[in-house]
């Protein structure tokens, strides 16, 4: 019964952190141009979702060794519709935070001004005794990187989200569920308010000099820095076009789906973590981000985490209280 509660709760604050995203990028938009781009990216996250699942299952239902591995995941979705269409739920909201974060993006462009990139590069100066982070790294930024960076990213989460939204209702479900939506909709703008910095593959066209010239990031990242660009010097709006290195939503996004496999499939824990890594050393590798990025999002991922875990596990859980606890 409590966890009943809990389960309603969080569910309760994921949409007020949904629907305040999206009235609030909706309510400061310039224009509607990135409007619609980023709401069709909803239906490809669905059918990647359902997609993933449909393979998890198939795949689950061959280990069975079953006679008819299909017939057996129809009949598994026809007798348990009900959590079938939680899940779906879970999934839509989910992309429907996405999207929020994608509107509230650019915005952050035009009403905070970049100022961090000097202090976090020297920051990674001196995390790395003297060294730049993207040099040290820059053998990892090999032809085709800059794709891997993404889908790798995308996968793991949408695959961890699956989940996560599968399992039992308890604290801890709902301290992960919930912190997925928080981390998008207040961490990660409200530490870009904080630190607004563009990333060392700006950092030239920033005017703040040549320190990152050499920097190699592929043809791949190149081609999508520069639509970034295009975008921000143009005084443009476009879906997830907004330029942002603190914190890292990537590495973030990767902590926060090693915290769900720690607690939900401890046996494949290294793999997320290995994931996490790759993403990581990339995400400094190919330009996009400092290395304190990465650490700073690995950091508020586990405090979310932890945060809204003692709430759900004190019984005194409210969507108010959540939400003035983040």
């Amino acid at each position: 019964m409590r966890n009943g509660m809990q389960d309603r709760q969080w569910q309760i604050a994921a949409i007020a952190l949904t629907t305040l995203a999206c009235i609030a990028s909706l309510s400061l938009m310039p224009n509607t141009n990135g409007l619609w781009p980023a709401l069709s990216i909803l239906p490809a996250w669905m059918v990647a979702a359902a997609l993933m699942a449909a393979i998890f299952g198939f795949v689950k239902a061959a280990r069975m060794r079953l006679d008819s591995p299909a017939r057996a995941l129809v009949a598994y979705l026809r007798d348990n519709r009900a959590h079938s269409l939680g899940v779906a739920a879970i999934m839509l909201l989910a992309g429907a935070n996405m999207v929020g974060f994608m509107w509230v993006k650019p915005l952050l462009n035009y009403l905070v001004l970049f100022r961090a990139d000097p202090m976090l590069a020297d920051l990674d100066h001196m995390l790395f005794l003297g060294h730049e982070p993207w040099s040290v790294l820059s053998a990892l930024a090999f032809p085709a990187s800059g794709i891997i960076y993404h889908p790798v990213w995308f996968v793991l989460l949408i695959f961890a989200l699956l989940m996560v939204a599968s399992a039992r209702p308890s604290p801890e479900r709902s301290a992960v569920l919930l912190s997925y939506f928080v981390l998008w909709t207040l961490a990660g703008p409200l530490i870009h308010i904080a630190l607004p910095a563009a990333g060392p593959i700006f950092y030239e066209r920033m005017g703040y000099g040549p320190r990152f010239a050499a920097l190699d990031s592929g043809a791949e990242t190149t081609a999508v820095a520069d639509y970034l660009w295009s975008i921000y010097a143009s005084r443009s709006f476009g879906a997830g076009s907004g330029i942002s290195a603190m914190p890292s939503m990537h590495v973030t996004m990767s902590s926060w789906t090693v915290v769900a496999f720690a607690i939900f499939a401890r046996r494949w824990l290294w793999l997320a973590v290995f994931a996490w890594g790759v993403i990581f050393v990339l995400s400094i590798a190919l330009g996009w981000h400092y290395a304190v990025d990465g650490l700073v999002g690995l950091a508020a991922a586990l405090a979310t985490y932890r945060a809204l875990r003692a709430i759900f596990r004190s019984g005194a859980v409210r969507p108010e209280l959540v939400l003035n606890a983040t």
